[in-house]
């Protein structure tokens, strides 16, 4: 596996320089975290921090083997996660929605996310989560929260590019004084995160826990979300522009169902069609195969679930932990299946569906 050893420079060639970089943060998180000091994040494009850094580069090979888009390490953790097709390893498929009222105002469809993570909170489970905030010309904004009430301001889709590994590049300063006050936590290893991302996000931290690196061992769980595909914040926002006359400081929610629906905050709903936002779509996307997030615990999406409710696909023992619990616990409520429906006709029905996505996302990619 590692004959080869492959560099940073590697890295540039041959994803980085073809356009085919997701963005997602896993090399500069590795990297800085463990002060290197060779390489940054700049305009969401992983670059050298000068010719004269290049030389610190200590040629280790990780930055290459933990990105996404790169082939190593790619069978072993799909070994490991007993992924057979498309869909990934599947336990179970429910749909649900959150019980929470303050969630059910600001949440996404079900808002099963910002309630997974609230209970995860209240119980004491993480102290730490890595979500995606927006500025309000939505902007994503990578971050580490350390306790429910900042939960709002990540909830909901953004649909433009969130390096949400990128926060781990810090955690070993940041967290120093905000664990110690706030968490009574004296060592940073001992620090729990939930970690939200899309499907390349996760794969890349699997990669990295595979390799058994510096700072992934800190994140307890990996939620997953849907993700068709995403876009260019400034082509998206220019053709939401165009098409709607609504600036980002007017909208107030976005969401996918078919077509691209944008919300203004005077509440007033524009359709446009989803082909229309094809040149938006960032390029790496039109490498990926995934649709669900396979390598996650579970994952969660608006798609095939009935209104106001989730998608959730439960992956591993851990993912069947916390979403027991929350329906236990009452923290979300699931989905009756029709009385005159098979409940294993229904979940079928949906798991065909997701199949149908994917190949749909493959094949427009071809």
């Amino acid at each position: 596996m590692v004959k080869d050893i492959k560099t940073f420079q590697n890295l540039e060639d041959e994803v980085i320089t073809t356009n085919n970089c997701c963005a997602c943060g896993a090399c500069i998180a590795y990297c800085i975290s463990q002060g290197f000091d060779v390489i940054k994040m700049e305009e969401y494009t992983p670059k050298f921090i000068s010719n004269k850094n290049a030389d610190n580069c200590k040629e280790c090979g990780v930055c290459y083997y933990i990105c996404p888009q790169t082939k190593p390490l790619l069978e072993q953790i799909t070994t490991k996660y007993q992924i057979e097709d498309e869909l990934g390893y599947i336990i179970d498929y429910i749909a649900a929605k959150t019980t929470n009222e303050k969630i059910k105002e600001f949440g996404q469809d079900g808002g099963v996310v910002s309630t997974a993570l609230t209970y995860l909170f209240e119980r004491n489970k993480i102290d730490a989560a890595i979500v995606s905030e927006k500025d309000e010309y939505w902007n994503p904004i990578p971050k580490i929260i350390y306790n429910k009430e900042d939960l709002k301001k990540s909830a909901g889709t953004r649909y433009s590019i969130s390096s949400n590994i990128i926060p781990l590049k810090d955690i070993y300063n940041i967290a120093q004084e905000i664990i110690k006050e706030k968490k009574h936590i004296y060592d940073v290893n001992q620090l729990r995160i939930a970690f939200v991302g899309t499907p390349c996000q996760c794969r890349a931290i699997r990669k990295m826990q595979f390799l058994n690196i510096s700072p992934s061992h800190l994140i307890e769980f990996v939620i997953g979300l849907f993700c068709m595909e995403n876009f260019d914040h400034e082509k998206l926002f220019e053709i939401v522009k165009d098409e709607t006359n609504l600036e980002p400081l007017n909208i107030s929610k976005m969401n996918i169902k078919k077509n691209f629906l944008i919300t203004s905050k005077d509440n007033d709903l524009k359709e446009v069609e989803l082909k229309k936002f094809d040149d938006a779509v960032r390029n790496h996307c039109h490498l990926c195969d995934e649709f669900t997030s396979k390598f996650a615990d579970f994952s969660v999406g608006g798609s095939g679930a009935p209104r106001g409710h989730s998608s959730i696909i439960i992956r591993t023992e851990m993912g069947q932990e916390v979403i027991d619990s929350l329906i236990s616990e009452g923290y979300i409520e699931k989905y009756s299946i029709p009385a005159d429906q098979k409940s294993s006709e229904w979940k079928n029905k949906k798991l065909n569906l997701f199949k149908r996505m994917n190949m749909n996302k493959i094949n427009k990619n071809k």
